[in-house]
């Protein structure tokens, strides 16, 4: 089979690698260029079990799917063959087997929609190639269960990961690459650390400029004048610090005694989960130097529970509570939607309620806790991880939209939320 890879994405056929990263600024041809390796080794492999993934699943079917069917119409004119008589395509469920060597490729979303859970990703453990867009709107945790579910030898396994360029506290950012800073202010470029089986390629519409009309390239080149932040970050592909995109900013690490030891006003948050964790933590408030102290404590799904507990007494959550020796006195604000989970911990005396919703936004929510002084304690590495990767959504220019957050990989920044909301309320707090 003949193929002409760009430049750019020429790594993937020629190197060996686990994990390649394939990133950097618009108009790169990162989405080209690994459906057209999906294509090729699916084609010319002996056995191949292909995965396409986003996010969100359903956003799949105009962008890798099409893509990918796209390639195949490549391929057939440019060896004169038409391959898509050897494709069995569905387009219902975006699958695709190869009919010669039966060989096939499935998408897959880690959620089904922006309000759904973290999918379940055991059903891809045979695969030997997974194709990841826009990486870096998928948390380190849902990404890592992905590869962790990985487990087969009949052919080497690839994950190829296409993303732009997030802040440099992503977990792509700061897991495999070293931050290098650069001419414009907040920006940074990227060296991979070395990590065996770890291939990083960086691209610009400059490396795709053939396939660049003459007013794009213009448009693009404007906006290093009226929106020099978007240049660097989303048309050079550069890195920024986050300050723009990050939810929240210059949360601090305390340590676990210090946090134990301060005798101060305290209550609970509870996010609930089913197969996504219960999140439940303790935050602290400091009146005198308007300081949140976060504590996390639990962080675990109710299939989880209910595998160590299968005949709970009071009830799951009610009977952990009781086994981390949770104080029934204080205020526990839960998910106002988890009605069920209220009345259980209440019945078991616990003091449960309702999360409460002051008048406001939740962009005035966000506002009042980026004015305080917020820390976390050393131990609590889940608040460490959502804190850490919870940005803003943008807009179609990806400009950050304040008050919106991306929804996902945030039951902990939830729980938080419900905790602090709760005490400005009460204590009349105004930062």
């Amino acid at each position: 089979m003949k193929i002409i890879p760009s430049k750019y994405v020429k790594p993937l056929f020629t190197e060996d690698f686990y994990e390649a990263d394939v990133w950097g600024g618009r108009g790169r041809g990162g989405s080209h260029g690994i459906t057209q390796h999906a294509l090729f080794k699916m084609v010319t492999s002996t056995y191949f079990r292909g995965y396409f993934v986003r996010a969100i699943q359903g956003s799949i079917r105009d962008s890798l799917w099409q893509d990918f069917k796209d390639r195949i119409e490549e391929a057939s004119d440019l060896n004169h063959y038409k391959y898509e008589n050897d494709f069995k395509m569905n387009d219902s469920n975006m699958s695709a087997i190869y009919l010669p060597k039966g060989n096939i490729i499935k998408s897959k979303g880690f959620r089904a929609s922006t309000k759904a859970n973290t999918a379940n990703m055991k059903s891809i453990a045979g695969a030997t190639h997974v194709y990841i867009e826009e990486t870096e709107e998928v948390g380190e945790i849902e990404y890592n269960k992905l590869a962790d579910s990985l487990r087969t030898i009949k052919a080497p396994v690839q994950i190829i990961r296409s993303w732009n360029p997030p802040p440099k506290e992503h977990w792509l950012v700061k897991n495999y690459h070293t931050t290098v800073p650069t001419q414009y202010e907040g920006f940074y470029d990227l060296e991979p650390k070395g990590i065996k089986g770890h291939l990083s390629i960086k691209g610009d519409y400059y490396m795709n400029i053939k396939n660049i009309d003459a007013n794009t390239q213009a448009r693009y080149e404007r906006y290093a004048e009226t929106s020099p932040k978007y240049y660097y970050g989303q048309i050079k592909g550069l890195v920024s610090d986050g300050g723009d995109n990050r939810v929240y900013n210059n949360w601090k690490v305390v340590s676990l005694p210090d946090f134990i030891a301060m005798d101060l006003p305290s209550v609970y948050g509870l996010d609930i989960g089913d197969i996504s964790p219960n999140a439940l933590v303790e935050v602290k408030y400091d009146a005198n130097t308007g300081s949140f102290y976060s504590h996390e404590i639990l962080y675990e799904s109710s299939r989880s529970l209910k595998v160590k507990n299968p005949k709970p007494i009071k009830g799951l959550l009610a009977d952990e509570f009781e086994l981390r020796g949770i104080d029934k006195k204080k205020p526990i604000m839960v998910d106002a939607a988890a009605r069920d989970s209220i009345i259980e911990l209440r019945n078991a005396k616990y003091n449960a309620m309702p999360s409460i919703k002051p008048p406001g936004s939740v962009k005035t929510d966000i506002e009042f806790i980026n004015r305080a002084n917020n820390h976390y304690t050393e131990t609590s590495h889940n608040i460490d991880e959502e804190y850490t990767s919870y940005y803003l959504e943008t807009d179609q220019y990806k400009v950050p939209i304040e008050g919106k957050p991306i929804k996902g990989n945030d039951h902990l920044m939830d729980a938080i939320k419900y905790a602090k909301t709760f005490m400005r309320v009460k204590h009349k707090i105004v930062l």
